[in-house]
């Protein structure tokens, strides 16, 4: 095979072009592999197919037929081409592109499992968040849907705190306004910023 070819008009083609330019060029379609297996009994390198009673791409990688997708990358985290190590902050993780919402009425401690989800708040509240995201760009998302005043306090194990041009562990922040929100960010080891319409 030498790469692609045009013909013109009237011109001969032979059985070599046939095999070369569009046969081994082209996506073979399959009702299984065993059919595949008995139709290309010798497959050659880069050889593409559909299978239909699989739904899948497959291709011929010289010496098995596997399947064209991507493979490798973090459980639950958005794959990275080329990475050497799981995505950090910065990076796309797939909480964020599905997020829940939680209903709290009374006084509630952040758990682990909130990470990336939201809470929406039905009543005056204190929302307290420990130290307890796994991964630096971790969040909470509060949404003030009520009437009344929420706070949110920094837990246990935390160390750095601030937002609102204001820092220390015993810092509350309000939402004093309904129907504003704001977001807790784990931005390194032990270290959590609060963002949104926040006072201090």
């Amino acid at each position: 095979m030498s790469g692609y070819r045009t013909w013109t008009p009237g011109e001969v083609i032979t059985a070599s072009n046939v095999q070369s330019y569009l046969q081994d060029q082209t996506v073979m379609v399959f009702a299984s592999s065993s059919v595949r297996a008995t139709a290309v009994i010798v497959p050659t390198e880069g050889m593409l197919s559909w299978v239909e009673d699989e739904n899948k791409y497959e291709y011929y990688n010289g010496s098995a037929w596997t399947d064209l997708g991507i493979t490798g990358g973090t459980a639950g985290q958005a794959y990275i081409s080329n990475g050497t190590a799981a995505p950090g902050f910065g990076d796309v993780k797939s909480e964020f592109i599905s997020l829940t919402l939680q209903d709290k009425s009374a006084n509630y401690t952040v758990q682990a499992t909130d990470a990336n989800t939201v809470l929406n708040i039905t009543t005056a509240s204190t929302i307290t968040v420990p130290d307890i995201f796994t991964d630096i760009g971790d969040r909470i998302d509060i949404l003030h849907n009520a009437s009344g005043t929420v706070v949110i306090a920094a837990g246990t194990g935390i160390t750095s705190w601030a937002g609102a041009g204001t820092a220390g562990t015993a810092t509350e922040f309000t939402l004093p306004i309904p129907y504003t929100a704001a977001s807790v960010i784990k931005t390194d080891s032990q270290e959590y910023r609060v963002i949104g319409r926040v006072f201090a």
